[in-house]
């Protein structure tokens, strides 16, 4: 009879390397799919004549992409390391590439999410040009919210975790299936407590 196999590794090293992520970077996808289908749900509102819809989405939007921001420089220690990223535009790193889809689509969001304020500003010339400017950036963030929705699905997927890359066809469909359906059910919530408090 053959000895059951007992498993040993090189030197008993383990086979993977254990990710150094934290709950931070948790958090920073789910902030950034929430914000990525709150601006292709706030552009769809805009085109089709929904201010109060359009408004929320992109106020949402604004909050999310914020909260992600902070939780993606708390993971990195440093937030140094996010700005020597941006020294370089290397299109074969989904690292590079999404840092600079993410300094994008937050400022972009961001001026759509200002543009809402409008009406409560005093200048007359700014209030005028606030909403066609505001009309643009949330197209412009609705173009790049499918990059920022699914690139982190591609840096997943890019790594020796066998389970991870083995999903690499159908990851970044589920992480845009993912942001979308977090906008919607935010705004959704948002808008029944609405309806509640009335």
């Amino acid at each position: 009879m053959v000895p059951p196999a007992e498993f040993r590794s090189y030197y008993g090293r383990q086979i993977l390397k254990t990710p150094a992520w934290e709950d931070k970077i948790a958090y920073y996808f789910f902030a950034g799919g929430v914000s990525a289908g709150c601006a292709l749900l706030g552009a769809g509102a805009d085109l089709t004549g929904r201010p109060a819809l359009r408004r929320g989405t992109r106020l949402t939007g604004l909050a999310a992409i914020g909260a992600g921001a902070y939780f993606l420089l708390a993971d990195l220690g440093r937030p140094d390391r996010f700005h020597h990223m941006l020294r370089v535009a290397k299109p074969t790193s989904p690292m590079s590439m999404g840092v600079w889809v993410l300094s994008a689509f937050g400022a972009a969001a961001g001026t759509a999410a200002i543009a809402e304020a409008a009406p409560l500003v005093p200048n007359r010339f700014v209030r005028k040009v606030l909403p066609p400017v505001g009309a643009a950036a949330g197209l412009g963030a609705a173009a790049l919210a499918p990059a920022l929705a699914t690139y982190t699905a591609v840096l997943l997927s890019d790594t020796a975790t066998p389970s991870w890359h083995a999903a690499y066809p159908e990851l970044p469909f589920v992480f845009a299936g993912s942001a979308l359906a977090s906008g919607a059910i935010i705004r959704l919530a948002r808008k029944f407590t609405e309806d509640f408090a009335r």
